[in-house]
This record gives structure tokens, C-alpha cells and sequence, in this order.
């Protein structure tokens, strides 16, 4: 089961990033509230209905109704056990300084990289004894374990490595679909590389000599000339590694 966030920012570019961005890991439900009023009432509404408290908190402190400095102690007071964490363009040291001393976790300065967020959220929520273990993604007879790092199509079995098994990640989640250079490098390495995309060149490469009867003429990892990357599972869903 996917591990339920709650986003409070008036961006919406940031927030729908943030939420492909989580959902591709495959670990977090994000949810999204643009304003502090609607983010105490989505809180509230999740514990009034018996629902497990948010893991986790991402807050900005510039919303349309108020300071979201304002919303920290509130936050601690009414779930105490939620990771608070401050997600601001503002970096001067006295907001920091009041941010943690009025209960939030953790405080990062806009920009930062998706994997800073990542790890940062990892270990906050690793201390407060949420388990953030992705279960096994599955599309037809592909399947991508998260503890062994493999990919199994049919009977056969793939070793990855951590970039690979990320980026095989991305794509089985949107099997079919074209997914532009931009989005797969920024749920991969981050947004801040999100134009390098010799890396993404390497990468997928590298994923095709392991799954690809013929990695240069790909017939499951395919190019979309000027655009990105689609994966294609075959209909009949047989492992392109067996050959007649």
C-alpha cells in the first residue's frame, strides 16, 4: 500500500511534478492542497473518517491565505506524529530558525533536487517507523521487485542496477505512453537535470542490452524521434529474451 502524503502549495507546476515525480517512485500517495485552509480541512476529513494520519507533510510557507509559518504549530498540535517538512523558496535564517522551533522536521530551500527531497523524506519517515517498502510493479508478465532490484519477464530474471531499475521503474508505470526526455529524467536524476539527456541516452542503452533480443533494433524500448521513450509490451505479452 502506498504511503499517503499531503502537498500544501499554490504552485501548480510544482505540485503536479511532485506528484508524478512521487508516484513514479511507486512508494507515496501524494495528495494536494493549494491553500492552508484546505489542507486543514483535507486533515481533519482524513482522520474524522478513520484513515491512518498522513506520513508525511510538505508545506510552502507563501499561500494565498496565509503565512505558512503560521500553519507549523497547528500541524504539530493536530498530528503530532506526521513528518513536518518546509518546502520554501524563502532561505533566510530567522524563518528557518522559527520554522523548526515551532515543530517542523526538516527545511528545504527551493530549488532543490528531487533526490534531496527523497532522501531527506526517506529518513525522517525511516526514524518515525513507517515502512516505505514498494511492492512488486506489474504489468502483463512483467514484474519489477523492489528488494532484489530485478526485472522478471515470464520465467526469465534481469539484474539492475539502481538507476536502471528507477528508470525501468518510470516506464512499466506508463507502459504505452510517450514519455518525453524532460519527465524521465526529472523523476530519475531530478529536475535539476532534467535538459542532460546523454544521460538518458546511456541509460536506455544500457537497459536494452539486457532485455532486447536486438538492442539496435529495440522492439519494447522504443524511440520517439525529437520526443522521448515509450515501452511497448507486446499483446500477447511473451518475453522478447526467448527466442524461437
Amino acid at each position: 500500500m502506498s504511503t499517503a502524503l499531503l502537498l500544501v502549495e499554490d504552485d501548480q507546476a510544482i505540485a503536479q511534478f511532485l506528484q508524478r515525480a512521487l508516484a513514479a517512485d511507486g512508494r507515496y500517495q501524494l495528495e494536494w492542497q493549494a491553500s492552508g485552509a484546505t489542507a486543514q480541512v483535507a486533515l481533519r476529513q482524513r482522520r474524522n473518517h478513520g484513515k491512518q494520519p498522513y506520513a508525511a507533510v510538505l508545506l510552502d510557507l507563501g499561500l494565498p491565505d496565509r503565512d505558512g509559518l503560521e500553519l507549523v504549530p497547528w500541524f504539530r498540535k493536530e498530528s503530532p506524529e506526521t513528518v513536518l517538512m518546509i518546502l520554501s523558496a524563502r532561505g533566510q535564517e530567522a524563518d528557518k530558525v522559527q520554522a523548526l522551533q515551532s515543530g517542523a522536521d526538516d527545511y528545504l530551500t527551493k530549488p532543490f533536487t528531487l533526490a534531496e527531497l527523497l532522501a531527506r523524506l526517506h529518513a525522517h519517515l525511516r526514524r518515525s517507523g513507517v515502512s516505505l517498502q514498494q511492492g512488486p510493479l506489474q504489468v502483463g508478465n512483467w514484474t519489477l521487485a523492489d528488494q532484489t532490484r530485478c526485472l522478471h519477464i515470464g520465467e526469465r530474471e534481469i539484474s539492475l542496477t539502481s538507476k536502471e531499475y528507477q528508470l525501468m521503474r518510470v516506464l512499466l508505470r506508463n507502459a504505452g505512453a510517450v514519455l518525453p526526455h524532460q519527465r524521465i529524467l526529472s523523476a530519475v536524476w531530478g529536475p535539476a537535470h532534467a535538459d542532460q539527456t546523454h544521460y538518458l541516452r546511456i541509460y536506455m542503452q544500457k537497459l536494452r542490452e539486457k532485455i532486447e533480443p536486438d538492442p539496435n533494433q529495440p522492439q519494447y524500448l522504443t524511440t520517439e524521434v525529437g520526443v522521448g521513450y515509450r515501452l511497448v509490451i507486446a499483446s500477447d505479452l511473451t518475453d522478447p529474451l526467448q527466442k524461437p
